[in-house]
């Protein structure tokens, strides 16, 4: 790197240093505090900008050519306006250093000691036929495996690869990782250009363990491998202003982006004339005097409501690419009017407001239509309320406290200003705090309100109105539609209501007496076993995929075994054990080891059928042994015979109900 355009640039900010300093010092002592104030700001100013200039100095991701020729072009934003967080530290450290604590800037990254926190030590996978030596050299990361270009090839035309034997095999590098809270996946190059594709395992962070990349997701099981690249589905989301330039003709990538993970620039859009603005003292000082005032950058909060949370929504949404804007070069940069170039999914137009939208309704329509009959059902509840996590922006426009333009992402939510990294709330918005901001008749006596003690988790807003019946990374996460309870809706729609969710012992009947007489409900007309029989274990035992990760997430969660107890539980969650969808089985895994006697179980999830089988028989037999004692009380409604055993004839008739429909929710 050469010293003299720094050399240069010392002497300036020497020279105009020194000009500030005459300012400061010149002149008669009535005219210097106006001077004082100039002098201040324009060695501030230089100081800054000096500090600005440095920091955009070229600096290398990696002294790795050979990984740089693979991974998509850095830097290709500059011609657009973007200059990387490394050029916001300067000027904003607090910012900077709150973001890069964040998971949004470890979104993606190059693959290196110090980002890749899956076990490469000489570790052999095998999955579905297939084996996978994984091994390092020195700060490398490699896999030995089949040629994944044969694998997609072959997909592609519409075998199944694992059938055909002797298939080649080649030794990888792993280039470039994506996610680092739940989980960690890989990515390797593919022949074409600058092609990425998946190395066919996710690293678990909380278990430390390798699992199969099917079988983290409610996937149909006989679904077989998925072939993904990252440049035409993950790029639009975990890495600044991507282009994924494939070329149609030869069919090679030249996939570029102005930087990997989730950055500055993401939600303050490019940033090049707000740096050119600031070197300059003038503006600095202007800047100073009127705080806010700078047209050069985009400021969330000072968005409207619809368009701020519109930044979120670019990445946080399920939205469809205008053709005709893709292919005049059109991108969404933060700030802009999101349905210029998306059209945001829904399934009804209840939630629409803007002519815009209005204008788009029957092209989105005419697009639902021509995706297939799944389409819908793996992304929403029959309701049209989202089922699958990363869509709030979608689930939050259709929910009624959004009709006023009031709410937006930023109302509970901080990218700077955080307490948890995980879900970035603001400091006291993981309360009621986050919905009394808005409803505060209800704080001062929230018990009237909730017909529950005001210290339960029955008086906790969220509970109610944001359920967990949204699913994704392998738990259920809370709907960001906020609505309330409804017996009739739990029952038109399959999904389940708040009251349920959290009295897991309970029927729908006993659910629809006390939303009748608490809030005038009208009591719909229900089966026997819906009057009777515990609503979550109906939805987990004949429910569909979705439904049962769902019922089996909320037998772990703490709130429900407070309100329902837990030593009747364990029987429910070893059916699921063995569930055709591996992502069932894990989660039950994971809430069976929260239940008193079941913390040591010895479970996989990937092993062999008749391995789970044993197992869930092995919780049911442990269970009869040590726990039924504790049940003989138990209310009728979970199956629980009067001498505390399970009344396995009538949960074996329920679990051959179980709906078996293919399901493949895309998260």
């Amino acid at each position: 790197m050469s010293w003299i355009p720094l050399i240069l640039q010392g002497v300036v900010v020497a020279a105009l240093l020194c000009v500030g300093f005459v300012i400061l010092r010149g002149g008669p002592r009535s005219a210097r505090p106006w001077k004082r104030l100039v002098g201040l700001g324009m060695a501030a100013g230089v100081l800054a900008s000096g500090a600005t200039w440095a920091s955009r100095t070229p600096t290398r991701v990696a002294s790795d050519s050979m990984l740089l020729d693979e991974v998509p072009a850095l830097g290709l934003g500059k011609e657009a306006g973007f200059v990387t967080a490394g050029t916001c530290r300067s000027c904003h450290p607090s910012q900077y250093d709150s973001w890069h604590h964040s998971y949004h800037r470890t979104m993606t990254q190059l693959a290196s000691p110090e980002t890749v926190l899956g076990n490469f030590d000489g570790v052999t996978l095998h999955n579905r036929g297939r084996d996978f030596h994984l091994f390092r050299k020195g700060d490398e990361f490699w896999v030995e495996m089949v040629d994944p270009d044969w694998e997609l090839e072959v997909a592609s035309s519409g075998e199944y690869p694992n059938l055909i034997p002797n298939p080649p095999r080649t030794t990888r590098r792993i280039v470039m990782c994506t996610g680092s809270h739940n989980q960690q996946t890989y990515w390797t190059a593919g022949k074409n250009g600058r092609e990425l594709l998946n190395f066919p395992f996710v690293w678990l962070t909380a278990d430390q363990r390798w699992v199969p990349r099917e079988d983290v997701f409610i996937r149909p099981p006989t679904g077989g491998r998925g072939f993904d690249r990252w440049n035409n589905n993950c790029i639009e989301c975990h890495a600044v202003a991507g282009e994924s330039n494939l070329d149609p003709h030869s069919g090679r990538f030249e996939t570029a982006v102005a930087e990997l993970g989730i950055s500055c620039e993401a939600c303050h859009g490019p940033g090049d004339e707000h740096v050119a603005y600031h070197t300059s003292p003038e503006h600095r000082y202007r800047s100073h005097l009127k705080p806010g005032f700078d047209p050069t950058i985009v400021q969330p909060e000072r968005l409207s409501a619809r368009t701020s949370a519109e930044v979120c929504g670019q990445c946080h949404g399920m939205n469809v690419f205008k053709g005709e804007a893709m292919r005049a070069g059109i991108r969404y940069r933060a700030g802009d009017d999101l349905t210029e170039t998306r059209m945001v999914l829904r399934t009804s137009d209840r939630s629409i407001r803007t002519e815009q939208e209005k204008r788009d309704w029957p092209r989105l329509q005419q697009h639902v239509a021509s995706q297939g009959p799944n389409f819908i059902p793996d992304r929403f509840w029959p309701d049209g309320m989202v089922r699958v996590s990363g869509r709030e922006h979608n689930a939050m426009l259709d929910s009624a406290c959004a009709n006023g333009e009031q709410l937006s992402c930023l109302s509970c939510h901080s990218m700077h200003s955080y307490h948890d990294r995980a879900d970035m709330l603001k400091p006291g918005m993981d309360g009621d705090g986050a919905c009394l901001q808005c409803h505060a008749e209800f704080g001062a006596d929230i018990a009237a309100h909730t017909h529950h003690a005001a210290d339960s988790a029955g008086s906790r807003c969220m509970n109610c109105h944001m359920p967990h019946t949204t699913y994704g990374l392998l738990k259920a996460i809370r709907s960001h539609e906020i609505d309330s309870p409804s017996v009739e809706v739990a029952m038109a729609t399959g999904r389940p209501d708040a009251c349920s969710l959290c009295h897991i012992d309970k029927p729908l009947g006993w659910t629809a007496d006390h939303l009748a007489r608490w809030y005038g409900h009208t009591r719909p007309a229900m089966t026997a076993e819906q009057e009777t029989i515990s609503a979550a274990i109906l939805w987990g035992l004949t429910g569909d995929a979705a439904q049962r990760a769902i019922i089996a997430w909320h037998m772990g969660w703490d709130e429900a075994k407070q309100a329902s107890g837990d030593g009747w539980i364990a029987p429910y969650l070893a059916v699921l054990l063995d569930d055709p969808y591996a992502a069932v089985r894990y989660i039950a895994g994971r809430s069976i080891r929260a239940l008193p006697g079941f913390a040591s179980l010895d479970y996989d999830h990937v092993a062999e059928p008749g391995a789970l089988r044993d197992v869930s028989l092995r919780v049911l037999g442990l269970w009869s042994a040590t726990m039924a004692k504790e049940n003989t009380n138990r209310a009728p409604s979970v199956l629980i015979r009067p001498d505390g055993q399970l009344d396995a004839p009538g949960v074996a008739r329920l679990a051959a109900q179980r709906n078996d429909a293919r399901l493949d929710l895309r998260e």
